[in-house]
């Protein structure tokens, strides 16, 4: 799983950086670079800004990739014994999968977002929300191999 996390995780950035890279000449000179909670942009700045999504992307990507490596620093709310440190490491590194992608997805749509204004909003808070549910139902399952 955590292999294939990172792959597509790989992969999704590579798309968004080449998409970036072959359509930069047609984006608008000056593009959104914030949104209000309903999605309207409300704040505008030039075309550059969209080099802040991949590099969100990588460096959210990084940073996850690193933590899901050490197990050892992970705060986990249940005591690691011998019989449910294996439940437990595979709980959270199914956590870490889930939050890398939706977390790269997140970007991604940010910048679609402002590359085409009128780009619909939802697809950010269903992959928020799919953040937010991965970590309750991690904790969750977590509390069962107490």
């Amino acid at each position: 799983m955590r292999k294939a996390t990172n792959i597509i995780c790989i992969v999704l950035i590579l798309g968004y950086i080449i998409f970036l890279a072959v359509g930069w000449n047609n984006f608008p000179a000056e593009v959104p670079k914030h949104f209000n909670a309903a999605g309207v942009a409300d704040s505008f700045g030039p075309r550059t800004t969209l080099l802040i999504d991949p590099a969100a992307m990588i460096g959210l990507f990084l940073l996850l990739a690193l933590a899901e490596s050490f197990p050892k620093i992970w705060n986990i709310p249940v005591e690691v014994t011998e019989d449910n440190a294996e439940d437990i490491v595979r709980t959270v590194r199914n956590m870490f999968g889930v939050i890398k992608i939706s977390a790269v997805l997140v970007c991604a749509f940010a910048g679609l977002m402002c590359i085409y204004q009128g780009f619909p909003a939802w697809p950010m808070y269903l992959f928020v929300g799919i953040i937010l549910l991965s970590i309750i139902t991690g904790i969750i399952q977590l509390f069962r191999y107490r």
